[in-house]
Order: C-alpha cells, then sequence, then structure tokens
C-alpha cells in the first residue's frame, strides 16, 4: 500500500492505493462519484453511474463487449479496425457506426466533447499530456495496463517485467475486477475471472513440468520481421502453453534480422490471424524455408480467439493458451475437444457462437 494526498475541491484526502485496483466509495460532496485507482495507480474520480464510454484502447473495447457493456460505448479508438479481428463486427456490428474520437496516443478534444463521455479508457502508455487535456475538461480518465507493475514499468508500452507472467496474472485479474466496479457489472466480470482461470489453469497443469530442454521452440512472427521479446503477454503465452519464446532474449516489440532467425531455427513459427499474408509469404518464401519450423511445416495461423499479442485479453489466457498447448503437445491434450469451449466462451460472454475457423 501507499499513501497519496489527494486535491479535490479545496480539500485534502488520504488515498489509498490497494492491491486489487478495487473502487473506493467517495465521501459525498456535490456530483455523485466515487475513488478508483487504474492501472498507473493514478486515483480517478468516477461517476457512480457510467453510461457513456469512449475507449481509446482496442483491448478496451474487446472486454467492454465480454461484460455485456457494448451499448454503453459513444466512441472507439480509430485504428480498431486494424487492431481488432475481423470477427468483432460479427460480435458487435454497431462497432462499425461508433464515433472515432482519438488514438492509442492522441485525441481530438471537440470530437471528444461533443460525445459527453461519463468516462474515457486509455491504455496505459498514452501520453501525459493527452490524459492531461481530457482531465482539464473535465472527463475522468481511467487507464488500463492489463499487468502489475509500479508506475515507471506500468507507464511503458515495453515494460520490464521481473516476472511477466505474474504480472500479467495479477493484471489480468485487477483490469476486469476494476472494470466491473466501475461499470456495475460485479457478477458478470467474475464470471468471465472464473472461465478465464479455470482452462488457463488446466492448460498449465499439463506442460509446467517439461524442462526447458526439452521445450518446443518458437516464434512469433509479425510484419516487417517484427517479433515480441520479454516482457510482452506473447511469451507468456508460449511459456505458458509448454514453449519457449527464440526471442526472450530481446525486450518488448522489436524489429529483428533474417539472419537472427535462422540461428533461432524455432521448431514452430505462430502468426497472429489477422497478418495472414505473413503467413503465406513464410510458407512460401526459399529464405523461410531453411527454417526447421517451415520444413516441418509447422507454420500455424492462430485463430482470432487466441490474441497472442503484446498485451492479453481474456479469451487469450482461457482459449489461447489451451489452443496453443495443444498444437505444441497434441498427445497431452488428445482428450481436450476445444471447439465446446470456444462456443461456451463466445456465446456467455460475447452472444453469439465462434464464428470464425479453428
Amino acid at each position: 500500500m501507499k499513501d497519496r494526498l489527494l486535491k479535490h475541491s479545496g480539500l485534502w484526502f488520504l488515498g489509498i492505493l490497494l492491491a486489487g485496483c478495487l473502487a473506493l466509495p467517495l465521501p459525498s460532496f456535490g456530483a455523485e462519484k466515487r475513488m478508483v485507482v487504474d492501472q498507473l495507480g493514478r486515483v480517478v474520480a468516477v461517476p457512480v453511474k457510467v453510461d457513456r464510454v469512449v475507449c481509446l484502447m482496442h483491448h478496451g473495447v474487446d472486454i467492454l463487449i465480454e461484460l455485456g457493456a457494448a451499448d454503453r460505448l459513444v466512441g472507439i479508438t480509430r485504428t480498431w479496425q486494424k487492431d481488432l479481428p475481423a470477427g468483432i463486427t460479427k460480435i458487435c456490428p454497431a462497432l462499425k457506426k461508433l464515433p472515432t474520437p482519438g488514438g492509442l496516443n492522441e485525441v481530438n478534444m471537440e470530437e471528444l466533447l461533443r460525445l459527453k463521455p461519463d468516462l474515457v479508457i486509455v491504455t496505459h502508455y498514452a501520453p501525459k499530456d493527452m490524459i492531461q487535456q481530457m482531465e482539464d475538461a473535465g472527463v475522468p480518465v481511467l487507464a488500463l495496463a492489463l499487468y502489475k507493475a509500479r508506475y515507471e514499468e506500468a507507464s511503458r508500452l515495453n515494460p520490464k517485467l521481473k516476472n511477466p507472467d505474474q504480472a500479467y496474472t495479477e493484471g489480468m485479474r485487477e483490469g476486469i475486477t476494476l472494470l466491473g466496479e466501475v461499470l456495475g457489472v460485479q457478477p458478470r466480470a467474475k464470471a468471465l475471472l472464473d472461465f478465464t482461470f479455470k482452462w488457463r489453469n488446466l492448460a498449465r497443469a499439463r506442460t509446467a513440468g517439461i524442462p526447458r530442454g526439452d521445450r518446443t521452440t518458437c516464434y512469433m512472427a509479425n510484419p516487417d520481421l517484427y517479433t515480441y521479446g520479454t516482457g510482452k503477454y506473447t511469451g507468456v503465452i508460449m511459456d505458458r502453453a509448454g514453449g519457449m519464446n527464440v526471442a526472450e532474449g530481446i525486450n518488448g516489440y522489436a524489429q529483428v534480422t533474417m539472419e537472427q532467425i535462422l540461428l533461432w531455427n524455432p521448431q514452430v513459427i505462430f502468426v497472429q490471424d489477422r497478418y495472414a499474408k505473413v503467413a503465406e509469404h513464410i510458407r512460401k518464401d526459399p529464405t523461410w524455408g531453411k527454417v526447421r519450423a517451415v520444413r516441418d511445416r509447422r507454420v500455424y495461423l492462430t485463430p482470432e480467439y487466441v490474441k497472442p499479442w503484446g498485451h492479453p485479453c481474456p479469451e487469450s489466457m482461457a482459449l489461447g493458451e489451451l489452443w496453443m498447448a495443444k498444437k505444441l503437445y497434441p498427445a497431452r491434450f488428445a482428450d481436450i475437444d476445444i471447439q465446446p469451449v470456444v462456443n461456451e466462451f463466445y456465446t456467455r460472454f460475447y452472444g453469439i457462437p465462434y464464428p470464425g475457423d479453428d
């Protein structure tokens, strides 16, 4: 716990930063508000009733839909169509008509204020002046990281985390719990977390004992030879699935060389579903053909629910880790049919059966 003094309406209050990021009651003085602690450790006064949300973070858009709060979205990030899988419009067609008053790193204040939001959700690495601009206009701003760390690392795009698995595990619980409190959908948030960790723990139980020397080596291929190293969730999903990220020696999201990839010579290559052209190129390019994963035809395009991004979503943990573990060690998961699990998740939290292909 860490004590801070907060200035509010000319008075000073003591703010206690709770490890669980739970909502705290705000003493009544005028408008009905309460204090919450976001994932940058900032204490934010938010309305007791939040009906109009602008979300300038694609992970947040995804999670709000899962929490049954899609109808509260009045604005979303400009890059949502690039950052979210195409299937999201089947789940929530209304996204296509929503205003886009900003992005991960910037906001158009005129467009934003026109939407009269009760709350704006931003990513943890949103610039300070961007957040300050909105708060100066009287708009509450909540930052989500989906990992737990001190401010110095929580505010970075590419954090240096001593224990990424623990950081993302605790951060996901905090983030979902916080949104559940702010939106008043605590039972839904709990159900989402319960489902997520039930299946996540099953996958981990079957891979945790695999010695490092016996683990399948993996590489995550992104456009232009970019990949994810240590500190990003991609390394965590590989580790929990029983794999070993060959790029673990680099930090964050970075560009590598073909020479380095050939030296790593991974046994498996994963490509996110949104980068299907990258997978096609890898399978056909003669240089890539020298890599063991290509020779062995173990280049896998992930289904959209896997979302092995730099940050996790609940389905990444619940479904993605299980899918990846089954790909790496099919014999260990021969009794698990993942499709019914996927359909249950989509039906319960998105409102429709899974619309894509495995």
